[in-house]
């Protein structure tokens, strides 16, 4: 089944739609067949729309520069990422004000002020915790200091906005290392040495970003959100399908991405889809 047919179709039962990016509208650099011709349906219709992304390491601005080059319509008000709910987390959580150690390219986070960020690994024991990102640093240096840190300090916070264990290159098939595979390495030492942390994650799958995107829906819209009237659209049953049905949203998963049939067909429990598309057109 192709998802622009049943949109047409069964549109009026959702309240709002909420897109993955990569594998869903993108392809590297390229959009996926019918993916301009979804945005523009959805615009017609005036049906409020989200684009979801765990890429922390770009702005708003920059992360809708990739969509519109690739002739797509798009707002950088209309794009979440997985910073995007840290202020709200910070004030629930009373990190408000707090000084936090920024290891990685925190792209958008630079500009976020309900936390402060330190660049200084002399003065990591000062702040009240680490926020882990990716990007091009010294990886060995900052995970040994984190380490030792977290080796004196096991109460103090680990924020990691993005989950993503990896990421593939579009353009030559070679996986990334993701802030979320970092964590988990980080704290698989740790508990080689007999201490437990938990990372607070903040992206898809976790709660924070979905808990901003129906903020975001009442705040712009006006729209009372009944989760089950939302629609989350992506390409991975672990990070979108699972955050979804989590979350209460209708999941819907397009085979254009990292998902192949059998696994759809395999999927179950919370990573189970609610609807399966082959390609949006």
């Amino acid at each position: 089944m192709k998802f622009l047919e049943f949109w047409r179709r069964e549109a009026d039962r959702f309240q709002a739609i909420v897109f993955d990016i990569d594998g869903t509208l993108l392809r590297g650099p390229h959009q996926l067949p019918g993916a301009a011709e979804l945005l523009g349906e959805v615009r017609f219709q005036k049906k409020p729309l989200f684009f979801l992304t765990n890429d922390g390491n770009h702005t708003l601005e920059q992360k809708c520069s990739f969509l519109i080059r690739a002739g797509l319509t798009a707002r950088p008000d209309e794009i979440i990422n997985c910073l995007s709910g840290l202020e709200s987390q910070a004030e629930k959580h009373d990190w408000v004000g707090r000084t936090f150690f920024a290891a990685g390219e925190l792209g958008e986070l630079e500009r976020v002020s309900c936390v402060k960020l330190e660049r200084d690994l002399g003065r990591l024991e000062h702040c009240a915790g680490v926020i882990l990102s990716e990007g091009v640093y010294d990886w060995r240096v900052s995970w040994e200091a984190i380490v030792n840190f977290f080796r004196r300090n096991p109460e103090r916070l680990f924020i990691v906005p993005n989950p993503d264990g990896y990421w593939p290159s579009p353009s030559n098939g070679v996986f990334g290392i993701g802030a979320g595979g970092q964590a988990r390495c980080i704290q698989l030492i740790l508990k080689e040495m007999g201490i437990e942390i938990e990372p607070i994650y903040l992206g898809k799958p976790h709660a924070a970003i979905y808990e901003h995107t129906l903020y975001e829906l009442e705040r712009r819209f006006g729209v009372e959100p009944e989760p089950e009237c939302i629609l989350m659209l992506g390409d991975s049953l672990a990070s979108d399908v699972r955050g979804a049905n989590r979350a209460g949203f209708t999941s819907a998963l397009v085979l254009t991405g990292i998902t192949t049939p059998e696994m759809a067909a395999n999927a179950d429990g919370e990573l189970r889809p609610g609807l399966i598309f082959d390609s949006i057109a």
